[in-house]
């Protein structure tokens, strides 16, 4: 079969998400489960936005508007841009897809840090082989190092991906590095900053949206999505702001109808649901102080978070607990494949939710320890 196969999607490992609960009950028959694996908001959706998908289920037979038009001039107005700034996807996912296929030249390369989201370097790979994607070093506080990825720009750098904050390790690059960065860049590459987590860094004046640099028509895509702090991750919607050239170039590789109809009607409501992402942020902020302080109460090593999320190092087999974890009714994500094999990251979720990884986390540690003595 291999034969037949592109040889560039036999270098591929393939992406891993977070367990699904549904495996697991499945699996081990458990009464109770929580997921604290893929990051996402665990506050139910606000009214506004159910009754928005409620009142587009009857209209579910008919093809979804294929330009996004309404969401694209609400999201052009929400951030102070132009429609024509503005291309929606079936989560961001889709677009990092579109940027890839549609920038890189054969003999040229990618470039991001080692330890963040696995998606650039599959894509990558998909479409040009793994020797395409250049990995940089984090520094020692497991941050994006600018300089270091600076030092491996060379003639054949097409794109660049900066996720800020970064995924796995919740950390974040202030905002003049990386104004200085996108100033010393060639201006025949492309920056990408992936601001998946923008809403929740705690000072936003100390943080680059990119939308300055959309408006000076620099070479700069900014990714955002609603999977997150909008709690919409079912419904996968994404979109990438940026300059009008190359809003026009990515809409010529966008697959038709690529946003279903529900998505767009709630991803409309979601942005008029303020007073929702507040409440996300605060409770995400008081929730994640509580469980940072629980997992250092344990000894654990933590990385302080920008986002809605934490990595923690077990300092034992990350194999082993994480299925103990599972069988005792706990998903959480290993990172090994984020290049990270001796860390799990645990997403911060509703405090009982919390509590009960923690009771579960605190039994299995001390299980563990009691086997090896």
């Amino acid at each position: 079969m291999e034969s037949l196969v592109n040889p560039h999607v036999l270098q591929i490992t393939p992406y891993k998400p977070g367990k699904p609960v549904e495996d697991l009950q499945r699996e081990f028959k458990l009464k109770k489960i929580v997921k604290l694996a893929s990051n996402e908001n665990m506050l139910p959706i606000p009214e506004r936005v159910r009754n928005a998908i409620d009142e587009e289920l009857s209209q579910i037979h008919l093809y979804p508007d294929s330009d996004s038009h309404y969401l694209r001039q609400r999201l052009a107005e929400y951030n102070g841009l132009q429609p024509d700034n503005v291309i929606v996807g079936a989560g961001s996912v889709e677009i990092i897809h579109m940027l890839v296929r549609t920038f890189l030249k054969s003999g040229e390369k990618v470039l991001s840090s080692e330890k963040t989201f696995p998606l650039y370097k599959i894509v990558t790979t998909e479409i040009a082989g793994e020797s395409a994607y250049v990995e940089a070093p984090m520094n020692r506080d497991m941050c994006f190092d600018l300089q270091a990825i600076a030092a491996k720009i060379d003639p054949q750098t097409k794109i660049i991906f900066i996720t800020n904050p970064n995924n796995p390790t919740g950390t974040f690059v202030h905002a003049q590095p990386i104004r200085d960065f996108i100033e010393r860049v060639p201006s025949d590459t492309i920056v990408v900053l992936d601001n998946a987590y923008q809403e929740y860094i705690d000072n936003p004046d100390d943080y680059v949206t990119g939308l300055d640099e959309i408006r000076q028509k620099k070479n700069v895509v900014v990714l955002r999505t609603f999977s997150k702090v909008y709690g919409l991750a079912g419904l996968r919607v994404g979109y990438a702001l940026a300059k009008a050239e190359i809003i026009a170039i990515l809409n010529r590789v966008k697959a038709p109808f690529n946003v279903t109809r529900l998505s767009q009607r709630a991803a409309l409501a979601s942005l008029e649901s303020e007073d929702y992402k507040n409440e996300s942020i605060g409770m995400n902020r008081a929730n994640k102080a509580k469980l940072l302080s629980q997992l250092q109460g344990l000894g654990l090593r933590v990385i302080p978070s920008q986002t809605n999320f934490l990595l923690f190092f077990p300092k034992i087999d990350v194999a082993e607990l994480n299925l103990r974890l599972l069988k005792e009714g706990v998903i959480i994500r290993p990172t090994g494949s984020f290049g990270i094999p001796e860390g799990m990251r645990v997403t911060v979720g509703l405090q009982e939710e919390n509590d009960f990884f923690i009771a579960k986390l605190q039994k299995v540690l001390a299980e563990i320890k009691k086997q090896a003595t």
